[in-house]
């Protein structure tokens, strides 16, 4: 029985034996030969035995190689490299390559093709050049072999360094994680050779890196004209962004000089009239050079022109506005906005209701409003020079696709030039802004000074922002793209400035804005002040109601209508006391003298809530401060 029991036992264990071991994907060895040339161009053959079990490995295996080392000075450098052959298991294995961040890419395999499990040996052959260190002493070669990146362990790594003549005189080597400086790695010097291997498996994310030094002289320094290109090399992207921002700049200001300046304003003082008779809609047009708010101000203030020409009543100023038009018939002189509103609504008695309902209908009178002004008067009064700015945005746009195109940025860098261009919009919208919105009766010059100048503020501000995310971001990027990122963000905000500096007015328009800003400043004196001036009409219904829409036109209604207000409490005579706008339709006078100064802005919104809101789409030394990862070299790799 003892014996039968024992007998099963034996043949349970040889069975167990007998069994596969857990299958497991890693490098069971990497092995570098490293050829160093007499002008310090590398050609290196990395040989990689990989047991492959149809998990991450199933098409083959990648390698990455980075493209920038750190040279004796500190300086990034970007290196040249050049894939010579690729092979698997001694036959020549299809290959490709793509960019990666800081890098290349190599794919061993084809999409099409499978691995069959078990081991598989791929060679990959490269040729790199910068990647020798010249000190005042020596010269070395600090490379990282393996690279520190690769999904697998592996279990044995080596490399053999071979120089064109000389010695090897010191070598060092270290292993473990980005930064480690175990050492856990045996070396030999023999000649011009050395070897390294090392004494224990290497975790994922663990790699060899090996320093050979040797006198100078056995490899030649580069030469004057080798290193005046490959400082071409690592500015090219300097050259590109900063050579792209200056031309940029450059074409905005030679253009500017020439279209853009302005003519010499004029004398201005107040006045009670707008200047030529001009309406209120054009006094908005030439005053903004182009509508403000939409055109919806000058559409306010030409609906309010024609209630107060009695041509049509306005009816409740709350929840909705009912423009309705009245028996008086329209001469043939009025104003082609004013024009173009009564031809909108329509036959005496019919009307038009700006609320929520009524959307599109207010969507198409004030597209019909803006298209009938534009057309009567664009380039009569301002020439917003779109062809001069159509050039400066081609210019841009091909210097920044130069930048990508031929410039050395990663994917993930060019996906990054949004954020400057993005905080460049907004800057430049701010000191555009800014500077629009200065009193008005500030100088042309000094506005433009205040965009200028508040620009370059901003300019200053985008540089340290972008150093700042360059600093954050330094493992991915690379402090050199610093300034491509400034580049990329001044050449947007050159756009968005220039954009409101190249136009200019004609010398009719300048007239004219001379005299729509003395009435400007009629219309928002104190009553003590206006009182004082020589042939200034008295205050009264008339006069206020004349007036009433220019003020709405050129967004002072509120001090105008206090004027009003107050002339009104001081007034005698019963027709002042029981005063009631004949234009108007609704509540009594005193709850609609409460509104009226804010009439433009709360017909603007109330407008601005009634059209449909856009639909979204769906859709130093190796040898004194060397550690693993340190030197050229490195990378990692993985399965596919």
């Amino acid at each position: 029985m003892m014996r039968w029991f024992s007998g099963c036992c034996l043949l349970l264990l040889l069975a167990l034996a007998a069994l596969p071991a857990r299958a497991e994907e890693y490098i069971r060895s990497y092995h570098s030969d490293i050829q160093v040339a007499q002008n310090g161009d590398l050609t290196v053959s990395e040989t990689i035995t990989v047991n492959a079990e149809g998990n991450r490995i199933r098409r083959g295996i990648f390698r990455d190689f980075p493209l920038t080392m750190v040279d004796a000075n500190g300086r990034t450098l970007r290196v040249g490299f050049d894939v010579l052959s690729v092979t698997r298991d001694g036959q020549d294995e299809p290959y490709h390559t793509e960019s990666v961040t800081g890098g290349i890419r190599i794919y061993a395999g084809s999409e099409d093709v499978l691995l069959r499990n078990g081991e598989h040996t791929y060679v990959f052959t490269y040729r790199t050049d910068r990647q020798i260190r010249y000190f005042d002493d020596h010269d070395e070669l600090y490379w990282n072999v393996t690279g520190n990146g690769w999904q697998f362990r592996i279990a044995k790594a080596s490399a053999r360094v071979m120089l064109p003549g000389g010695r090897v005189t010191q070598t060092a080597a270290y292993t473990g994680p980005l930064g480690s400086t175990a050492r856990n790695a045996r070396m030999q010097a023999n000649g011009n050779e050395a070897d390294f291997v090392t004494t224990r498996p290497l975790g994922e994310e663990e790699g060899l890196t090996i320093v050979a030094g040797f006198p100078k002289g056995v490899v030649a320094p580069p030469s004057a004209d080798q290193e005046r290109s490959w400082w071409f090399r690592d500015s090219l992207n300097l050259f590109l962004g900063v050579g792209g921002l200056i031309l940029v700049v450059g074409y905005y200001v030679i253009f500017w000089n020439r279209v853009g300046r302005d003519p010499a304003r004029g004398v201005v003082v107040p006045r009670w009239d707008a200047p030529d008779g001009i309406s209120p809609a054009l006094v908005n047009y030439i005053d903004n050079k182009g509508f403000s708010g939409g055109g919806w101000t000058a559409f306010s203030a030409s609906a309010l022109d024609l209630a107060v020409k009695g041509y049509v009543v306005l009816e409740d100023l709350k929840k909705k506005i009912t423009i309705r038009r009245t028996e008086k018939a329209a001469p043939r002189t009025l104003p082609i906005g004013q024009a173009s509103i009564l031809g909108s609504i329509g036959a005496p008695r019919r009307s038009l209701v700006i609320d929520e309902a009524h959307g599109t209908t207010v969507q198409s009178v004030g597209a019909s409003f803006r298209n009938a002004m534009e057309k009567e008067h664009r380039g009569k009064y301002y020439k917003a020079n779109t062809g001069y700015v159509m050039g400066g945005v081609a210019l841009s746009v091909l210097s920044i696709l130069a930048l990508i195109i031929f410039g050395n940025l990663e994917p993930d860098m060019i996906v990054m030039l949004i954020i400057p261009a993005f905080f460049a919009v907004f800057i430049g919208g701010f000191a555009v802004s800014f500077g629009k919105g200065l009193r008005r009766g500030s100088s042309l010059m000094s506005k433009i000074v205040s965009v200028i100048v508040l620009g370059f503020i901003g300019f200053v501000a985008l540089s340290a922002g972008s150093a700042i995310l360059v600093a954050i971001v330094s493992e991915m990027t690379g402090s050199e793209h610093w300034p491509v990122m400034v580049a990329v963000g001044g050449i947007v905000l050159a756009n968005v400035i220039f954009f409101f500096l190249i136009g200019a007015p004609t010398p009719l328009g300048r007239k004219l804005m001379d005299g729509i800003e003395g009435l400007r400043i009629y219309l928002t004196l104190a009553e003590k002040d206006r009182m004082n001036m020589a042939g200034v009409p008295t205050m009264s219904p008339q006069h206020f109601e004349t007036l009433l829409p220019y003020a709405v036109a050129l967004g002072v209604e509120k001090p105008w209508s206090r004027a009003f207000e107050a002339w009104l409490a001081t007034a005698a005579g019963a027709a002042a006391a029981s005063y009631a706008p004949g234009w108007y339709s609704g509540d009594s006078y005193s709850s609609f003298g409460d509104r009226i100064g804010g009439f433009s802005s709360s017909m603007a919104s109330t407008i601005a809530s009634t059209i449909p809101a856009p639909k979204s789409s769906s859709s130093s030394s190796g040898f004194s401060g060397g550690s693993s990862g340190g030197g050229g070299g490195g990378g990692g790799g993985g399965g596919w």
